[in-house]
């Protein structure tokens, strides 16, 4: 460029001197003119004008073109300052990008579309342990082993084959380390002025520590997990090591107040009773203390049943009344009416428990006042609601002691927990309930006024479902939730019992109905996967109903099962068993048990209990001995099916966790044996029964008595019924 302007300006100097020298010629030419005109006088004037004219015309010329080369040199002149300048920004950029480029720690490379290196960052250099002018003008085969070689050169044509030019993957590079290194290659292709693809852009990414981390983070698991079945191993054979010397303690207490009268020692029965208190105090603070330990290990499920809600809160008031007597107390129940209540769907269990701990809370913290407990049921939304409202005169909280309320070991102040004591868990696992169940758990209080605790549960809690009707029958999803949900409709309780557990052993969650009102009104608020319909319903049968779920937009895809007769002898062996009983025994539910299956001519009826600890086995042979029946009784399960060819007893009674053949194995075994498949089996254990174990004794056994929400009285009575039941069936 430089030499071409000196050529331009050596040009216009050349023509420059051309035009003086033409000047020079010209003023010769004048000079001789002159000569000339002094000889031609004729004609002087006129030639002296037309030279004149002729000079000042060159003169013009030449002052016009001196100033427009002049023009043209500065213009070349500010063209060539301006050329230095970018060619400097240029410099300046490509610098600044190189050193962009080699700030960065990922490798980074430039390829043509021929797969030839264009250039990298220092990154790269060092990733290959190689200089940039080793590298550019070299392929992937002179720099990798053939294998990566290869790879690369595949994932190059799919890249410039991929119409967003754009290319991930992962692979493993060997560094100048030598090292194998685990990294991420991303690829994006540029184009050239005229948007042809011209190569491609690389970046990659050592992912080495993070896979490592992947590994550990994948041990770590694996071994919280390990550690996770060890706790809930630990809690469960804790739970049975605890409760089972309670159950002592409480059992004997029961039977020596009542044998003390009839041996002249009346005045020690207030000292028992306190004994009976005291163990099932402690019993309370062991169960609290276990179950927010599970629900912290995410251990604690949530079992769904139909159940009669005014049954239940007359049950919970007649248990409680004596606890909130106890401070000169009064109980006030406002309820609705049995039919505007009606059933709830939900953990029995629980909600029981919820009750008890917030009118026993109440009872606490209050002295000569008013506890209320209002249960009503709402709708909103579309959906049905019921509300417990406890409400105490008590103490009151303040906001402060409010927000503390509802964490585990705490109380609302130290204060309280000295003069009241207690292990501030109740409220804790009642919130926790609520919450597992789909519903919530409000407070509201004055200091010194009182408090008010509202629980909001949904009427009908249903476990969220995620297999298909048509697929294969499973207990459980891999992820521990139920199947899909049926509704079951039908007016006979009998068949609502088949239909509950039959699908509920293949692994659905089941709802169910008595009437076709309250059928469509669960289809419509539940959205079941599929509806089983009885034909013969009082009141809206099971037309009406087929009817208006096919007029429903949201009913009319629902899959319904028309269901209009079941023999009585299928409903009997489906039923199977379905009940469950749990340690420490609680009479009054023992006594209910045993009402329920047996008849009134107890002697002529055998009971084989089976119970490896020495104490409760004795305590719970006294018990059943006093009420008049046959009982035999077996250290473990190996022992008691060798006693069974000899004396098949009408009813069984057996701890799970024994030594040598376990409660699980013995229930199988028994059930493999066509001569004892008909016992019934009730299960009494200190063990907390787990998912699992319910799906290992579903429908072998009559009933599980577990933790302390019964009395011995009422596994009395279930044992009653159940061999009544027995009697009836064989006759």
């Amino acid at each position: 460029m430089m030499s071409s302007e000196n050529e331009l300006i050596l040009a216009l100097r050349q023509e420059i001197t051309e035009l003086r020298q033409q000047v020079t010629k010209l003023a010769q030419e004048k000079l001789d003119l002159e000569i000339s005109l002094e000889t031609t006088t004729d004609h002087a004037d006129v030639f002296e004008r037309q030279l004149l004219d002729v000079r000042n015309s060159l003169e013009t010329q030449v002052t016009e073109r001196t100033h427009e080369l002049a023009e043209n040199n500065a213009r070349l002149q500010r063209e060539v300052q301006e050329r230095k300048r970018i060619e400097a920004v240029q410099r300046n950029s490509l610098l600044f990008l190189q050193t962009l480029l080699n700030s960065i720690s990922n490798p980074i490379f430039f390829k043509n579309i021929e797969g030839m290196y264009l250039g990298c960052n220092r990154a790269f250099e060092q990733c290959l342990g190689l200089s940039e002018a080793q590298i550019v003008g070299h392929t992937a085969i002179d720099l990798y082993s053939p294998e990566i070689a290869e790879e690369f050169q595949q994932k190059e044509v799919e890249l410039f084959a991929h119409d967003e030019g754009k290319l991930s993957y992962e692979t493993v590079i060997h560094f100048a380390d030598g090292e194998a290194h685990n990294v991420l290659l991303n690829q994006t292709t540029f184009r050239s002025t005229d948007g042809v693809v011209a190569g491609l852009v690389g970046i990659i990414i050592d992912i080495t520590a993070h896979k490592r981390a992947e590994e550990a983070l994948r041990i770590a698991k694996e071994a919280a997990e390990e550690a996770n079945k060890a706790k809930s191993a630990f809690l469960a054979n804790m739970s049975h090591e605890l409760r089972t010397p309670l159950n002592a303690i409480i059992g004997y207490s029961e039977i020596l107040q009542e044998d003390m009268p009839d041996l002249g020692c009346e005045e020690l029965v207030p000292d028992v009773q306190k004994i009976y208190a005291a163990g099932k105090h402690l019993l309370g603070l062991i169960n609290d203390v276990l179950d927010i330990s599970k629900i912290e290990a995410g251990k604690m499920d949530v079992y769904t049943e139909t159940f009669d809600l005014t049954l239940v809160i007359s049950e919970v008031v007649s248990t409680i009344e004596p606890l909130i007597q106890n401070k000169s107390n009064r109980l006030n129940l406002i309820c609705d009416s049995a039919e505007q209540l009606g059933d709830m769907h939900a953990d029995l269990t629980k909600v029981r428990q919820m009750l008890f701990n917030l009118l026993s809370n109440a009872a606490k913290f209050t002295e000569n006042g008013l506890i209320t407990l209002n249960v009503h049921r709402q709708s909103e939304e579309n959906k049905d609601w019921i509300l417990f409202i406890v409400k105490d005169q008590g103490i009151g909280m303040t906001a402060e002691q409010i927000s503390k309320l509802f964490q585990p070991f705490t109380q609302a102040d130290s204060s309280t927990t000295r003069k009241y004591g207690g292990t501030g868990l109740g409220l804790t696992i009642t919130k926790r309930f609520a919450e597992m169940m789909g519903g919530d758990i409000h407070v509201d209080s004055e200091y010194g006024i009182g408090s008010t605790f509202t629980i909001r549960l949904p009427a009908y809690v249903v476990k969220d479902a995620s297999r298909v009707l048509a697929g294969e029958a499973t207990n459980e999803n891999e992820d521990g939730t139920k199947g899909d949900t049926i509704l079951v409709i039908d007016d006979d309780s009998v068949v609502r019992e088949l239909l509950q557990n039959y699908l509920c052993k293949s692994g659905y969650q089941v709802v169910t109905a008595s009437s076709g009102e309250q059928g469509l009104k669960l289809a419509r608020e539940l959205k079941p996967h599929a509806i089983t319909l009885d034909v013969m319903m009082p009141g809206m049968d099971g037309w009406m109903v087929l009817t208006a779920i096919k007029k429903d937009a949201e009913l009319i895809n629902i899959p319904v099962i028309i269901i209009s007769l079941i023999e009585d002898k299928s409903i009997g062996y489906a039923l199977g068993a379905n009940e469950y009983l749990t340690k420490p025994i609680n009479r009054d539910e023992l006594s209910h048990v045993l009402r329920k299956y047996l008849d009134k001519d107890k002697g002529s009826q055998h009971i084989m209990l089976v119970e490896d600890d020495p104490v409760t086995r004795e305590m719970i042979s006294t018990v059943l001995k006093k009420n008049g029946w046959d009982i035999q009784t077996a250290e473990n399960g190996r022992i008691a099916l060798e006693y069974l060819p000899f004396k098949q007893p009408d009813l069984i009674i057996t701890d799970l966790m024994m030594p040598e053949m376990d409660g699980f194995e013995f229930v199988a075994k028994l059930r493999e044996n066509p001569a004892w498949r008909a016992i019934p089996v009730v299960v009494l254990t200190a063990k907390d029964i787990t998912q699992e174990d319910r799906l290992l004794l579903n429908h072998r056994v009559e009933r599980i008595f577990q933790k302390s929400n019964y009395q011995i009285e009422e596994l009395l009575n279930e044992l009653s019924d159940c061999l009544v039941r027995l009697d009836t069936k064989r006759n």
